[in-house]
């Protein structure tokens, strides 16, 4: 008997809040939002700051006192933790699943056979406690027979409390009544455009969009709005993407944590993101043959101003000192007195990957030089990485000021360096 395979979405919840609970359980049950670069808007709240009423993405400094009233607590975002909790929850999970889609930095989709009955809740509920075991963030798992499928029913399982965080709405004879619960916008795949014309035309939720004119449909959206449909009847049209695809287009860009508005700053900003930016590009075998660099001032300064200014490469390289040269002469032309600059950035676009990449035939002078270069670019990556980003860096991005973005209330604690895991004594 061949046993069927079941559609996994996991999720973890409220990720941000739930990393930082993780390192400080002091905080636990107690209202929490994280800020943004700066400390300017909010972008994550554990659930007791949504039932207080804290709306996502208003500025700080305009909910600053009431958050002071409801004695909820403000974290500056500590992306460092949340890349290493992210990438130990997608290493646990590849382990238990079959095939594995990270589908994002808290959420992705996997495969698991189904055993001859068919339930997969006791092997659901011992993945959810070897995740809090291992890391102390808690997930929500949806099964289904396919992605659009799995994610609703990831979403009854966060939405009903009884099914603590686990719902497998395959087996559930009574469909229907679970897709009428979910409104037309909870369906993934359906943006607001087409939820709006969906409900023009009386579609307020998944049932209603499974059982509507599929011709209607197609007239308007293709085969992508068949495909929704479909993967609601329980066909499978939505493949995994096991491997991940290859990068389009990589940027690196920061808000000052004050503005700066001399050339000698502007250069040793672009400069470090160009580093940072090459370093990707080798990690991940791959090239650029075209730069953009860009800078702007606020935009509720007067005379608000960007610019921007783009090179080509002749040859793509992942080579740090062969994109930092054009990068550094593009920012010449970006630049303009008295301007107060509050963020800058690189684009590396036109990427390919160096597998397929046409070496240089006729000057055995310039062979050797990248030689050099590629074995000196990963002697610095490997010791960075080793032992910290920065360990060893080009002159042309040592700061005379840090402008690094204000994080005012980071947290103290990290996973990535043994000094600041917490040590406890027993008597």
């Amino acid at each position: 008997m061949i046993m069927s395979k079941a559609i996994i979405q996991i999720d973890a919840n409220n990720f941000y809040a739930s990393c930082e609970q993780m390192i400080d359980p002091s905080i636990k049950g107690k209202g929490l939002v994280i800020l943004s670069n700066n400390d300017g808007c909010i972008i994550a709240r554990n659930s007791e700051a949504r039932k207080m009423g804290i709306p996502m993405g208003k500025p700080y400094f305009k909910l600053k006192n009431k958050l002071n009233q409801l004695n909820i607590n403000v974290r500056s975002s500590n992306y460092e933790l949340y890349g290493d909790i992210s990438n130990r929850l997608m290493q646990l999970l590849r382990k238990n699943c079959e095939e594995l889609e990270i589908y994002s930095i808290d959420e992705a989709f996997a495969t698991i056979k189904r055993p001859s009955n068919k339930y997969l809740y006791q092997w659901g509920s011992e993945l959810r406690g070897l995740i809090y075991q291992n890391i102390g963030i808690p997930i929500s798992i949806g099964i289904g027979d396919t992605k659009v499928q799995s994610k609703i029913a990831n979403h009854i399982a966060k939405k009903i409390k009884k099914n603590s965080g686990l719902f497998d709405i395959s087996i559930i004879e009574n469909k229907d009544y679970f897709l009428s619960q979910i409104r037309i916008d909870e369906v993934w795949g359906v943006g607001k455009r087409m939820s709006e014309w969906l409900r023009i035309r009386g579609i307020h939720n998944a049932k209603d969009l499974r059982n509507m004119s599929s011709m209607k449909l197609r007239e308007k959206y293709g085969i992508v709005g068949i495909r929704i449909q479909r993967e609601l009847n329980g066909e499978k049209c939505i493949p995994l993407q096991v491997k991940q695809p290859d990068r389009k287009e990589i940027c690196i860009s920061r808000s000052f944590g004050y503005p700066i508005d001399s050339l000698a700053e502007l250069k040793k900003a672009i400069a470090k993101f160009v580093i940072s930016g090459s370093q990707k590009l080798r990690k991940y075998n791959q090239s650029t043959s075209m730069i953009t660099i860009f800078t702007n001032t606020s935009h509720y300064s007067e005379g608000f101003f960007k610019s921007e200014a783009k090179a080509k490469l002749e040859i793509p390289s992942d080579d740090t000192i062969t994109i930092l040269k054009p990068c550094l002469e593009l920012t010449n032309k970006i630049f303009k007195p008295y301007k107060k600059l509050i963020k800058a950035g690189i684009i590396m676009s036109n990427l390919q990957s160096k597998k397929y990449q046409q070496n240089i035939l006729f000057n055995i002078q310039d062979v050797k030089q990248e030689i050099k270069r590629n074995k000196l670019n990963k002697i610095i990556d490997s010791i960075n990485t080793k032992n910290g980003r920065e360990t060893l860096n080009w002159s042309s991005s040592v700061l005379d000021k840090e402008w690094s973005p204000r994080r005012n209330k980071i947290s103290t604690f990290k996973t990535t360096k043994i000094e600041s895991i917490p040590i406890i004594f027993a008597n």
